[in-house]
């Protein structure tokens, strides 16, 4: 399955359609931006995107990994987007180290829902290349970041060694879900 994300900078635009169902959320620092996920896409490379009114971009990612059940209610979406050396050996460590220790732990976290991988594969309209991976975070509120164990999951060993020898660049963002 695939995932496409549609970036606008006007969230009174209506959501994007014509590709399936759409959840929107907001930035939490600049409430005009908004993002559209399409999620469970089948083959997220072959679809025409709609035109948009307003300036946007376009990112096509196929799916790495999920872990935790759909969400049931309101939640945030922490986006953190990853850029790895351009080496297999930084991808290899860098996705081992989400799946065989970050992801695992966060998932022990209360008020943790969900995470869920993707790999950058296209992307459109975008001033500077999107980063290699994004990881969806699903939580319960935004509080999650200040939780023991969220800190705990991110700062071990393994996340230093990762973020200093194997990460080019890296963006965290809160995005809040709307109605």
């Amino acid at each position: 399955m695939s995932l496409i994300v549609i970036k606008g900078k006007d969230a009174s635009a209506p959501k994007t359609t014509g590709i399936g169902e759409a959840t929107r959320y907001t930035s939490s620092a600049d409430p005009t931006t908004f993002y559209d996920f399409h999620h469970n896409v089948e083959d997220a490379k072959s679809i025409s995107l709609p035109s948009l009114s307003t300036p946007h971009e376009s990112r096509y990612y196929t799916h790495i990994s999920t872990v935790g059940p759909a969400p049931s209610g309101a939640h945030v979406l922490f986006v953190v987007s990853v850029e790895p050396k351009d080496t297999d050996e930084a991808r290899d460590e860098v996705n081992r180290w989400y799946e065989e220790e970050h992801i695992p732990l966060l998932s022990k976290v209360p008020g943790f829902i969900r995470a869920r991988r993707y790999k950058l594969e296209n992307f459109h309209g975008a001033t500077d290349k999107p980063y290699g991976y994004i990881t969806l975070y699903e939580a319960e509120s935004p509080a999650l970041v200040k939780e023991q164990g969220l800190i705990d999951a991110t700062l071990t060993p393994w996340y230093k060694k990762v973020y200093a020898d194997f990460i080019v660049e890296s963006t965290k963002e809160l995005w809040i879900l709307q109605g």
